[in-house]
């Protein structure tokens, strides 16, 4: 039989939200702490990126919604994988458009926004892995932001993995 360790098929989830965007063009950000104990590494397994409270953005012609999840806890600015750029921290981003198509929004107050939602499966045989905590930034572009209540969530499925001290050292940077 094999021999189980603490954090052997141990599941968890976090989910980080981005608070009220009442600003256009400014990043938010929130860090997501993994609690991921010594010698181990987290594997991400799935992330979820949502949009939610649209009830004021009705009457928006064009709006926008970005969400990164960023592997480097330090970087509080990347809200989309950069182009042309390889050497970046961003795991995975989203970007939600919502669009309105008639001229006015229809009487008695019957519009609807439905809320987008993106969603990353991460096979096993990828290392998606990380031993630092992450970070989900986000940002909005053309949203009403007078009284609004719009704000983005990012929830993250992952595992913990023990890794050799050679690999921990090499995913901190310090090898």
């Amino acid at each position: 039989m094999a021999e189980k360790k603490l954090y052997d098929n141990l599941y968890k989830v976090i989910k980080a939200n981005s608070g009220v965007i009442s600003a256009n063009d400014g990043t938010l950000t929130e860090i997501m702490d993994l609690q991921i104990p010594r010698g181990y590494a987290a594997r991400i397994r799935r992330v979820i990126f949502r949009d939610h409270s649209l009830a004021e953005q009705i009457d928006q012609v064009n709006f926008f919604t970005y969400m990164a999840l960023v592997l480097d806890p330090d970087d509080e600015e990347s809200y989309q994988i950069p182009n042309f750029t390889v050497d970046h921290d961003v795991l995975c981003d989203a970007e939600h458009e919502y669009m309105r198509f008639e001229e006015d929004t229809t009487p008695n107050g019957i519009s609807a926004l439905q809320p987008k939602e993106t969603l990353y499966d991460f096979d096993e045989t990828l290392d998606v892995v990380t031993v630092r905590n992450v970070r989900f930034n986000t940002q909005a572009n053309g949203t009403e932001t007078t009284a609004t209540t719009l704000q983005t969530r990012c929830i993250v499925y992952f595992t913990y993995e023990k890794v050799s001290a050679d690999l921990y050292s090499k995913l901190l940077g310090i090898s």
